[in-house]
C-alpha cells in the first residue's frame, strides 16, 4: 500500500559521480495516497503564452449565451472550429497594474500580466515616468522550473516574438530594440530580470535546431559523458529498486533497457531526441509581420514536439504596437497603436486588427492540434494562455481583461465554456494556473492581490 512514508516523488532522480543525473520512469510508488493512474495522467506537460498588444473591443470580444452554450464574439470567428477547446474568462482585473508601480499603463500591464507584481522605477521613458522591470518572476518561468526538474530538456523555456519596436519607430528588422525595455517585456526570471525573446526566425532556428542530428566536437564530448551515466548511477538505481514492489522493479528494469538502447543510438544523433527538425527559415520568413509570426509559431510548436522545451511564449509585437499594417488581409495605412489612440481611436480598424490576431491564435491551436500524442493531440496536453497588457484601447483601462485559455484537457482544464467571474484580481488566475502544474500555492506575485483560487478553471 502506498503511504506518505514509502511514496517516491515524481521528481526523484538517480544521481551518480560528477553530478550525473537521470530521471526515473513513472512508478506505482510515485502515486499519491489514493491517487489513480487516471488522475496521475492528468498532470500537464506543457505551457504556452500567447501575447497580443493593445487589449480588445470588449463588446465584440464577449460571447453571447450561457456558460456552456454560447456563440463566439465577432473578434473570434477564426476560433469557431476550436470553440470546444476554449475557456474565456470575463471579470478579471489587472489590479496590481492599476494600483501599484510606476510608468505608463502599457508598461505596467506588460510587467504585471504574467508576474502579478508592479513595475519598478528606473530610467526607461514610458510616457508617464521612468521605469525598469517587473518586481518578480513571471508565472511561465515558475511553471518551467517545476515541469523541467528532473527532465533532460535542452531549454527550460523559449521566448519568441515578431520583434520589438524602438519608441516612435516602425517595427521592422531595421528598427528593433535588441535589449529589453519596460514596454516590450512580459517574461521575467525574477525581479528586474527580463527575458528577451528571439526576434528573427533564422537566428531562432540556429539556436534551437542546428545541432540536432549533426556531429560535432561538442556533441562527441556529450556522447562520451552520456555513455558513463549507467555506471555512475548503479548504486542509486539499486537503492531505489530495493524500495519498490515487483511491478515497479519490472518498470525499472524496462527503463534501464531503454537507457541502454539510447546509448546504443548515440552514434547516430547528438540530441537523444526522436525529432526531425523543421526546414530552416529563409530570409523571406522576415519579409513582414504575419510571415515572421507564422514562422516563429512553427518553430515554437516544433520545439515542443521535439521535447526540447515544455514552456514557450509567442509575443505578437510589444505594447508599442507600432508595426506597419500594410499587408493582407489588413492593408491599413497606420500602425496598430495609431488606431488605439495615438492617431485617432478607430474601432472599425481595430475590429479588423483584433480579428487578425485571433486568426493567429487559431493558427497556433491548429499547429498544436496537428501533433498526435497517444489518443489525442499536443493541444490536449498543452495549456495555452492568451493575454494582453490593457483591456480598453482609448482609455488604457485594465478591468475585465480579455483572458482566454485553450487546450489543456489532460491537465484538467474545463474548456468549451464562457466563464463569468465576480470582479477579482488576475493574480487569482496566475496562482491557479501555477497549481495546475503541481503545488498548493496560496499566492503568486503581490500577496495582497490574491483573494483565493479561481473557481471553475478545472
Amino acid at each position: 500500500m502506498i503511504t506518505s512514508k514509502n511514496r517516491i516523488t515524481r521528481r526523484t532522480i538517480l544521481r551518480g559521480a560528477g553530478h550525473v543525473a537521470i530521471a526515473l520512469p513513472f512508478l506505482e510508488a510515485m502515486l499519491r495516497p489514493r491517487e489513480t493512474h487516471a488522475q496521475a495522467a492528468a498532470v500537464p506537460t506543457r505551457f504556452v503564452v500567447f501575447y497580443s498588444p493593445g487589449g480588445t473591443l470588449l463588446d465584440k470580444w464577449r460571447p453571447t449565451g450561457t456558460e456552456t452554450s454560447f456563440t463566439l464574439g465577432a473578434l473570434h470567428s477564426a476560433l469557431v472550429p476550436h470553440q470546444k477547446d476554449l475557456l474565456l474568462l470575463d471579470g478579471l482585473n489587472l489590479s496590481v497594474a492599476i494600483e501599484k508601480g510606476v510608468g505608463h499603463p502599457h508598461s505596467r500591464g506588460m510587467a504585471g500580466v504574467l508576474t502579478g507584481t508592479e513595475l519598478l522605477p528606473g530610467t526607461f521613458v514610458t510616457g508617464q515616468g521612468g521605469a525598469s522591470f517587473a518586481n518578480g518572476p513571471s508565472v511561465d518561468q515558475i511553471i518551467a522550473g517545476r515541469i523541467s526538474e528532473g527532465q533532460s530538456l535542452k531549454f527550460k523555456s523559449l521566448e519568441f516574438s515578431t520583434a520589438w519596436a524602438i519608441s516612435g519607430r516602425n517595427l521592422t528588422d531595421g528598427a528593433v530594440a535588441e535589449t529589453s525595455n519596460a514596454a516590450n517585456t512580459i517574461n521575467f526570471a525574477g525581479a528586474n530580470k527580463p527575458l528577451a525573446p528571439m526576434t528573427k526566425p533564422q537566428d531562432a532556428f540556429t539556436r534551437i535546431f542546428s545541432d540536432l542530428g549533426m556531429p560535432s566536437a561538442a556533441g562527441d564530448a556529450d556522447r562520451k559523458k552520456t555513455v558513463s551515466i549507467l555506471d555512475a548511477v548503479q548504486g542509486e538505481f539499486a537503492r531505489i529498486s530495493a524500495q519498490v514492489g515487483a511491478a515497479d522493479k519490472a518498470k525499472l528494469d524496462e527503463h534501464l533497457q531503454q537507457i541502454r538502447d539510447m546509448e546504443a543510438s548515440l552514434g547516430a544523433t547528438t540530441s537523444g531526441q526522436s525529432c526531425t527538425p523543421p526546414a530552416a527559415p529563409t530570409t523571406a520568413s522576415s519579409k513582414d509581420i504575419p510571415t515572421k509570426g507564422r514562422a516563429m509559431t512553427d518553430l515554437l510548436v516544433a520545439s515542443l514536439a521535439c521535447n526540447l522545451t515544455r514552456v514557450a511564449t509567442m509575443q505578437w509585437g510589444d505594447s508599442e504596437a507600432k508595426f506597419p499594417l500594410n499587408f493582407d488581409p489588413l492593408n491599413l495605412p497606420d500602425v496598430h497603436h495609431g488606431y488605439q489612440h495615438d492617431s485617432v481611436y478607430n474601432p472599425n480598424a481595430l475590429t479588423q486588427i483584433y480579428s487578425w490576431l485571433g486568426s493567429n491564435f487559431a493558427y497556433l491551436l491548429d499547429k498544436l492540434a496537428s501533433v498526435k500524442e497517444g489518443d489525442g493531440t499536443m493541444l490536449d496536453n498543452t495549456v495555452v494562455l492568451w493575454v494582453s497588457e490593457i483591456q480598453e484601447p482609448p482609455t488604457h483601462a485594465q478591468t475585465n481583461m480579455p483572458f482566454v485559455i485553450a487546450g489543456g484537457k489532460n491537465a484538467g482544464i474545463r474548456t468549451g465554456r464562457y466563464l463569468k467571474v465576480a470582479s477579482q484580481p488576475h493574480n487569482n488566475l496566475l496562482v491557479t494556473l501555477l497549481n495546475v502544474f503541481g503545488g498548493t500555492d496560496k499566492t503568486f506575485g503581490r500577496s495582497e492581490y490574491n483573494t483565493g483560487m479561481l473557481a471553475g478553471l478545472t
